[in-house]
């Protein structure tokens, strides 16, 4: 098996890494156990996959049991990593889990999820956002979060303006995170929920030397192991028209 690190750096058409670092489980929003999710990933052909739930600095004791849980899974097959995805809460970077929460993790991903201030989660234009305002919100945050020495990966990268806006994220945008990413080794994360071409990104990555974390968002046992599906052409990605 590849380290971790190894997976980031080495992905291209004929030899898709066989890693999913972006599951939820019962523990959070996702609909499976951890060993459920792992079961499925090790049928899936999945040597590596991180549990990166949700945490907030208001999350109860629950995550060191569930650390556990995730480390005490057998690793001839499959290795299973504990991690956690964090709301970005600034746009100084902070993040929105414990320290002690951070430091139990293996890897911590940081995600735009809300935007400072926001009490309330409308969608689209119901929102209040202009086009050029939610994508210039979400992308100070994440360059924001690229900067922070505590995270490891960037959580799907403009995904919000894709999924909650409607926007399809700029390219000059989505090449000048990738660019900080290499800049400073944060992995840029390929998320197939959220990021309809998963290689243009990829291409872009390998162009400017950014580290790269392949997630499938997987809240469900049907969806681990997606974005390499996905890669290898066996499963088509997501149409933001709807139409597949």
């Amino acid at each position: 098996m590849k380290e971790p690190l190894q997976i980031f750096q080495g992905i291209d058409r004929s030899d898709v890494p066989a890693a999913d670092f972006h599951m939820h489980t019962t523990w959070t929003d996702g609909q499976a156990s951890v060993a459920a999710m792992h079961s499925r990933a090790i049928e899936c052909g999945l040597e590596w996959v991180l549990f990166s739930e949700h945490a907030r600095r208001t999350s109860g004791e629950w995550f060191d049991e569930f650390a556990q849980e995730v480390r005490a899974l057998p690793t001839d097959s499959c290795r299973a990593l504990v991690g956690v995805e964090c709301k970005v809460d600034d746009f100084d970077g902070t993040l929105d889990a414990r320290e002690g929460i951070l430091s139990t993790c293996d890897l911590v991903m940081a995600s735009v999820h809300r935007f400072p201030g926001e009490v309330t989660f409308l969608k689209g234009d119901a929102a209040g956002y202009s086009k050029k305002e939610a994508i210039d919100l979400e992308f100070r945050l994440a360059m924001a979060a690229l900067a922070n020495p505590l995270v490891d990966i960037l959580g799907h990268p403009l995904g919000m303006c894709c999924r909650r806006f409607g926007h399809e994220a700029p390219e000059d945008a989505m090449r000048a995170l990738i660019a900080e990413a290499a800049n400073t080794g944060v992995a840029f994360e390929i998320n197939c929920h959220y990021h309809a071409d998963p290689w243009q990104l990829i291409d872009w990555c390998h162009s400017a030397g950014a580290p790269i974390a392949l997630g499938s968002n997987a809240h469900s046992v049907s969806e681990v192991g997606r974005i390499q599906r996905i890669l290898k052409g066996v499963e088509e990605a997501w149409n933001p028209s709807g139409s597949s």
